[in-house]
């Protein structure tokens, strides 16, 4: 009964699948996508084999010119042309035999011979072009019929997950994929590989999407296919993603924005023949995947109510110790085991680090503290401070990393081999440092403390310890408050500035200025947001111009620029945010006027002198 019920949903689910792709066909988003498809030129064999040896990750490919007259798109200063051949025919001078046209043959003269005349001919030739592919161009979008990401949340996602591992007949890991894929699977590797950082309904419905590969369409040498059995490309492609789109109906995840599309991008023209040929083996792998999926699922959510019902911990498993030595001499030694153990253990502790920095940073802060503390108690702080050396070491180069912590890192021994592997990149080195420091405090602070007491001793107190002092002078000392500054030191501690109202005014267009640079440089000519003319006029007006990191008045230093950059990348880069401005003009110091004007200002200070009134004495005589 559960079979036919399963079988009578998928079948209601693929039908809708059909549906839903021949509207797409008929809605003008689709017209749209095919009248700009329809303006890419079809490369011959031989090109198609040059560009791919040149560019493998290309996919949309046109000449300079063409970007721009068909595409409104500019191919971006600095990149590569991709080189093929161009036919490039000429006109040439041929002698040939005069044709009659009415007998078509050849025209006999009065000699016998036949008559010859010179006509003009176009012989073959080619000439190497350049053409460039849509990653190497900016400018205006081109429309697509796939929505670029699924966005929301799985009900019981770690669970589901799982289950889909468990189906999988083959492993699924995490990783960084270049070139935009979402993920893939490699029949010669036999693994499948999901990029990282996606969300959880795309991550969900990229893994059925390889398992389906995995399922329907890997190499089996021990099989012998006919050749008309054999499946091209687009084949494959739809019935994985018709094998995907079945299933998430199923289990209440909708992608029908992306699965539509995307079986709509691998048909041919307006059919869907791939799509019908294939739908009985569509509709019988979607319904083993949910039975199996249905079983999975079934116990690992019983297994995860248990557990919550029990709140058991579950014990910690002991940690591999480190292991210092090569590959190779750990094959001699017979010690492989403990080799890959302790690699293994690295890369989980790395993976650790970076997630707790980046659970733990919020409004340009780190609680560093929190963080270090989440990884310790997965990894004793031996694993956590190897990884972390050898993560200082791999950035020596990096001028963000203090110098002090460099000089930590040369300190451990660690080994260079798979280094790279247990690299912590992907945080902000600034950040990182800042896990450093917190981590060298929880872990070794009281080694620090008393190396820096005993440097810090008396040293009288160690004389009179060693018995060189037979006599001690006391000292009576006055003990000032340590919350209330002294007035000699409250006057002599500068004063902030304070701005002046057109100060403010250059500081504001400055800002307005410095927010259009940076919004040019995130999103190029995509940039939303422009200076004001009136912040330009205001900054040429007052001779304040913005000089790196400096912005300067009439040639001194106003303001000091401190840039910020997000922690996580964008668009394969990290985004600059905006920056604080810091006041550093010096106060011009008053000239000391000259002897001569000392002694004039001297003199009108002083209070005139009278002479002395002489008395008048009256002589009597005798």
């Amino acid at each position: 009964m559960a079979e036919n019920k399963n079988a009578q949903q998928v079948r209601e689910i693929t039908d809708k699948l059909q549906q839903g792709i021949k509207e797409l066909f008929e809605s003008e988003r689709f017209k749209e996508y095919l009248r700009t498809m329809s303006k890419f030129y079809n490369y011959s064999f031989n090109n198609t084999l040059l560009i791919a040896m040149q560019k493998p990750e290309a996919t949309y490919v046109a000449g300079y010119t063409s970007w721009q007259r068909n595409f409104d798109r500019q191919v971006m200063k600095g990149e590569k042309g991709i080189k093929i051949l161009a036919p490039a025919p000429y006109k040439a001078q041929e002698e040939r035999e005069k044709i009659d046209p009415l007998t078509q043959k050849p025209v006999i003269g009065v000699d016998g011979k036949a008559v010859t005349e010179t006509v003009e001919v176009l012989r073959p030739a080619f000439k190497v072009v350049s053409v460039f592919d849509v990653s190497q161009t900016d400018g205006k979008e081109l429309p697509d019929i796939i929505v670029d990401e699924l966005k929301g949340t799985v009900e019981n996602y770690e669970a589901f997950f799982d289950a889909l591992k468990q189906e999988s007949p083959v492993p699924i890991s995490f990783e960084d994929i270049p070139g935009g894929a979402k993920g893939f699977f490699s029949p010669v590797e036999s693994r499948i590989a999901i990029q990282e950082g996606m969300s959880e309904i795309q991550t969900v419905k990229t893994a059925i999407h390889e398992i389906a590969h995995a399922k329907l369409h890997a190499f089996k040498p021990d099989e012998k296919a006919a050749p008309e059995d054999k499946k091209d490309r687009h084949t494959k492609e739809v019935e994985a993603e018709s094998v995907a789109y079945t299933v998430c109906q199923r289990y209440g995840i909708e992608t029908s924005d992306y699965s539509f599309g995307y079986i709509a991008g691998w048909s041919s023209g307006k059919e869907t023949k791939e799509l019908k040929s294939s739908l009985d083996t569509i509709r019988k792998t979607a319904a083993e995947m949910i039975e199996g999926i249905d079983a999975k699922l079934k116990v690992l959510l019983a297994e995860k109510a248990q557990s919550v019902e029990q709140e058991a911990v579950p014990e910690k498993k002991p940690e591999a110790p480190i292991y210092r030595e090569t590959a190779n001499y750990a094959y001699e030694a017979g010690e492989l085991e403990s080799y890959r153990a302790s690699l293994a253990a690295n890369v989980e502790c790395r993976r650790a680090i970076e997630a707790a920095i980046s659970s733990n940073y919020g409004d340009n802060r780190l609680d560093a503290d929190a963080a270090v503390k989440s990884v310790l108690e997965q990894f004793s702080p031996e694993r956590v401070r190897y990884v972390l050396a050898n993560t200082i070491q791999q950035k020596d180069f990096d001028g963000r990393i203090p110098q002090p912590l460099k000089e930590w890192a040369k300190s451990i021994d660690v080994c260079p081999e798979n280094a790279s592997r247990f690299l912590v990149d992907k945080p902000n080195p600034g950040l990182t440092a800042l896990f450093v420091d917190a981590f060298r405090q929880q872990t070794e602070p009281q080694k620090e403390a008393t190396s820096e007491k005993a440097e810090k001793r008396d040293p009288e107190v160690v004389a009179w310890e060693n018995g060189e002092i037979t006599s001690i002078e006391v000292k009576t000392v006055e003990v000032k408050s340590p919350f209330a500054p002294l007035p000699e030191e409250a006057a002599k501690a500068p004063k902030a500035h304070r701005l002046t109202a057109e100060e403010k005014e250059i500081k504001a267009a400055v800002m307005d200025t410095l927010k259009g640079q940076i919004a040019y440089n995130n999103d190029g000519m995509r940039a939303s947001y422009r200076a004001s003319n009136h912040s330009f006029n205001l900054l040429a007006r007052n001779g304040v111009r913005i000089e790196g990191n400096t912005v300067t008045q009439n040639g001194e230093p106003l303001f000091k620029i401190h840039r910020r950059h997000a922690t996580r990348k964008t668009q394969g880069c990290y985004r600059e945010l905006m920056p604080t401005l810091e006041y550093v003009k010096q106060e011009q110091k008053q000239e000391k006027p000259s002897i001569r004007d000392q002694l004039r200002t001297a003199a009108k200070q002083q209070p005139e002198k009278k002479s002395p009134v002489k008395s008048k004495t009256h002589d009597m005589e005798l």
